[in-house]
């Protein structure tokens, strides 16, 4: 597991964000084991149905933007973490620590009130 998504960390905001900025570098390392690591079980498993091929793979071949972290909320086992691009990410707090269980989350066009998040994969 990546060491910033570690269980010392995940009562805090910040290891959250931390959390969500491993995946994203990893991403911009092209190093999609790494990525995977900060995954849910379950959102390995959307992924790789939707992009029939393993994780590594499949998670370094769908568009993300990242950026700097503008917002973090925590919600006791949840988490969701903004970025600068207008992405967000949605992370679970499992016996670990924190992972991710939706990425590249972008608003939807629309009325504000009738705009979802769409997400490149979630579980």
């Amino acid at each position: 597991m990546v060491a910033a998504c570690s269980a010392t960390t995940e009562l805090k905001s910040d290891g959250a964000a931390r959390c969500a900025v491993a995946f994203y570098d990893a991403i911009r390392a092209d190093q999609g084991r790494k990525a995977c690591d900060v995954l849910t079980a379950a959102t390995i498993k959307q992924l790789q149905s939707q992009e029939e091929r393993a994780c590594p793979e499949a998670i370094t071949a769908l568009n993300y933007q990242g950026g700097e972290v503008t917002n973090v909320h925590v919600f006791i086992t949840s988490a969701k973490v903004d970025f600068s691009s207008g992405e967000s990410a949605f992370l679970n707090r499992e016996p670990g620590g924190w992972k991710l269980s939706a990425i590249a989350c972008k608003v939807e066009e629309g009325k504000p009130r009738d705009r979802p998040l769409d997400c490149e994969v979630e579980a």
